[in-house]
């Protein structure tokens, strides 16, 4: 295996050969490989997204670099950086797992929860040990590729020969990459939690990369079965160099009735990392769902955040912060999707923008024909520190129901100059009343955050950004 491995690390650029290569070195089923296979297709019949297509002119591709990338290698044996390890040795997570270069470095899982069903390893074990419940729901029920979002008016049929009709989410803006991270993943975390378990202390994941071009697809599925309950926080970082490195994420978080989670994404890449995320919910009658996702790393980020509302009853707060800095570019979607009425969403995405920073935000409401008494909410605000930095802010609503209640918002402007008065006034220096406000400006969102240990590091995070 180790030789097959050292070939591979040689293979560059993205082809059904390097699949085949990477299947078998995994030893993978026919069945994983069948849907590599299919999610190849599509990503070869789909074009890469024009520059004036209406969700990426805002974000160029010309800079992209695939010639060089190499689509997976073996972890390394340099160790996780400190703030990793100190985050590992959490005592207050009920498990950890730590993933270095794709590979599973580090697993802990309290004996309480696995006498209790609880599953919580890297998705490689989780094929390995646990097909069948892996294979019921991976890539089946929540990744973007095999599901309606955006608007097209031509129909279009899908690798597998599914035949998708013209009218609202037949053709979505992350398809491209969603197919290519479909035929690539590799690494990522499996969570499930059975029927009626709560877990009391959240749950960790860490990621780290650092192999010279390597590309990243980690993968996230988390099934909460019916009545259950859980915290996760899963945090990604990789090391700086020269070379461009690309990540190609995906998430899945599958609600059943009654169920309950709070999962957190927190994302904390080098500059020399173009990064796309693909993150979809599913939430059945009853379910509750906490969702925040925070970016302060990368050189480009594009992602997509779908919410799916599927039954009476479901209720999702979704949030989210960046800050970005230099010439740093963020292109958030985020889409409420409310499906069965009697549900309610709250959105609230919160930037802060620096230097040349630049950030777009697009998040789409809709109510269908039979969500009525749906009742969602969203708002996007943004400060900017200088002014040379920008950001966009798009809110949209699609309401097909008349029994609603619906209403979105968004700000952009600098630091409000009272504020800042209101602080001199009391013998705070500018320089120090600009930190504390927006220190306090991403305070509720950090505080939301289970672990102490992972809000310390990003609360650093926050205050080197903000610098001044």
């Amino acid at each position: 295996m180790a030789n097959n491995v050292a070939t591979l690390k040689l293979e560059t650029g993205f082809s059904k050969n390097a699949i085949e290569n990477l299947s078998a070195i995994k030893n993978e089923p026919d069945w994983i490989r069948a849907r590599r296979l299919e999610a190849w297709h599509l990503y070869e019949e789909t074009p890469l997204p024009a520059p004036n297509d209406e969700l990426w002119r805002r974000t160029s591709l010309k800079n992209l670099k695939f010639d060089d990338v190499i689509p997976f290698a073996a972890g390394g044996a340099t160790p996780l950086p400190v703030k990793f390890q100190q985050i590992e040795n959490d005592a207050s997570a009920g498990g950890v797992l730590a993933q270095h270069n794709s590979t599973s470095t580090y697993a802990r899982l309290t004996d309480d929860l696995k006498k209790r069903g609880v599953i919580f390893c890297d998705l490689d074990t989780a094929m390995r040990e646990h097909p069948d419940l892996v294979k019921q729901y991976f890539m089946t029920k929540a990744v973007t590729y095999y599901e309606n979002r955006y608007k097209s008016d031509k129909p279009r049929t899908t690798a597998s020969g599914r035949h998708e009709g013209g009218g609202y989410g037949d053709t979505i803006g992350d398809l491209k990459f969603a197919a290519l991270h479909g035929a690539f993943f590799s690494g990522g975390t499996f969570l499930y939690v059975p029927r009626g378990v709560v877990v009391d202390l959240p749950l960790q994941s860490l990621t780290y990369f650092d192999a010279p071009n390597v590309a990243m697809f980690t993968h996230t599925l988390v099934v909460v079965e019916q009545g259950a309950a859980v915290t996760l926080v899963e945090n990604y970082a990789s090391q700086e160099n020269e070379t461009q490195r690309f990540s190609n994420g995906a998430v899945e978080l599958i609600l059943k009735s009654g169920a309950s989670l709070q999962y957190f994404h927190l994302q904390d890449f080098a500059r020399n990392v173009w990064h796309f995320s693909s993150q979809t919910a599913r939430l059945e009658k009853d379910s509750t769902l906490t969702w925040l996702n925070g970016a302060l790393g990368s050189q480009t980020t594009k992602a997509f955040l779908d919410c799916k509302f599927l039954g009476e009853g479901t209720n999702a707060n979704l949030l989210g912060f960046f800050f970005g800095d230099g010439k740093q570019h963020f292109d958030q979607h985020t889409f409420q999707n409310h499906i069965v009425g009697h549900s309610a969403s709250d959105l609230l995405y919160k930037g802060a923008l620096k230097d040349r920073a630049y950030s777009a935000f697009r998040g789409l409401i809709r109510v269908n024909p039979d969500a009525q008494r749906s009742d969602a909410y969203q708002a996007n605000r943004n400060i900017l520190l200088s002014p040379k930095a920008h950001a966009d802010s798009i809110p949209e609503l699609e309401i097909e129901a008349n029994d609603v209640r619906c209403t979105h918002g968004a700000t952009v402007g600098p630091i409000d100059p009272e504020q800042i008065f209101y602080l001199m006034a009391r013998g705070i220096p500018k320089i120090e009343a600009e930190k504390v406000i927006v220190e306090g400006f991403f305070d509720p969102l950090m505080q939301k955050i289970p672990l102490e240990s992972v809000r310390e590091e990003l609360t650093r995070a926050i205050q080197t950004k903000i610098g001044m």
